[in-house]
């Protein structure tokens, strides 16, 4: 009778532990072409939420050759250009093989995680294999893209998703880049709209007490003068934002580059970045 008790008593205690655990999910926000002086000086009341409970800098780096394509591929890869060889934004020759999208690093470990990456820009998707995520759309408006990411938090069961908005970026090309620019602050404005949309719709997850959610949001380069490709503070300086309940927060004292973010996310993940890998990025701003 006693041994009965006890055993009951060693399965209630795993299972409380197993309860207990939350699943590491991973939210990534990309806001293209929005430069961190552009995101400060607009009204931001969602990033500013998130920044400001979560760690921060306004003064990372993305890649000297300050073009989408080559600086969405380093923050999906982990590498600089000289190693994804994604050279322009018509993704000529990715380098895949050898440093592919983190989500087939993701997929290679843990085949059963779902992954979704959501985007208005397409091109980012070039160098996505087959089988690297369970959904890939291609859609138009940031409006649309942020109604998929919304359904997708409320209906399904993510671990990972990446989300591209592209206006800001659009605004930038056609107002300029600068924060007295009241066009490119206002595209900036309704970026942080969509995103209280998002961060709203995890809130609401019926799992969300046994979810661990790490969320980042970053952009791809800055710009001005109606353009960017440039190797000058204007174009490369860029922000990092985490925000979760593994977070150190504060503002980051050491270099933040656009290639810690594939790492970061893989290490929330469980996945810790192997040696012959050769990845260029660091875990930041998380336990």
């Amino acid at each position: 009778m006693r041994l009965t008790i006890r055993l009951v008593l060693l399965a209630i205690a795993l299972n409380a532990g197993s309860f207990l655990q939350a699943q590491n999910k991973v939210l990534i926000i990309g806001i293209d072409g929005c430069r961190p002086d552009g995101l400060l000086a607009a009204k931001t009341p969602n990033l500013d939420k998130i920044w400001e409970n979560g760690a921060y800098s306004f003064s990372a780096q993305t890649d000297p050759i300050s073009s989408s394509g080559i600086c969405w591929t380093a923050m999906l890869t982990g590498v600089w250009h000289e190693k994804h060889n994604v050279l322009t934004n018509e993704y000529k020759d990715p380098n895949i093989g050898e440093y592919p999208h983190f989500y087939r690093r993701v997929k290679e470990q843990k085949p059963d995680l779902k992954l979704y990456s959501i985007v208005n820009w397409s091109p980012i998707h070039k160098i996505l294999q087959k089988g690297d995520a369970d959904i890939v759309n291609y859609l138009l408006s940031d409006e649309k893209v942020t109604q998929r990411v919304v359904d997708l938090l409320q209906n399904d069961n993510p671990d990972a998703v990446f989300v591209q908005l592209d206006e800001v970026d659009g605004a930038g090309h056609r107002y300029d880049y600068v924060p007295e620019s009241s066009e490119y602050l206002k595209a900036i404005e309704k970026a942080d709209e969509l995103v209280g949309s998002m961060i709203t719709a995890i809130k609401r997850r019926e799992l969300i007490k046994k979810e661990n959610w790490l969320i980042l949001v970053s952009t791809d380069h800055g710009g001005s003068k109606k353009g960017h490709g440039k190797d000058i503070p204007e174009h490369t300086t860029i922000f990092f934002i985490a925000n979760g309940n593994d977070v150190q927060k504060g503002k980051i004292k050491q270099q933040v580059n656009v290639v810690d973010v594939a790492v970061t996310a893989l290490e929330h993940l469980g996945i810790e970045s192997e040696e012959d890998w050769n990845l260029d990025g660091k875990v930041i701003g998380i336990r």
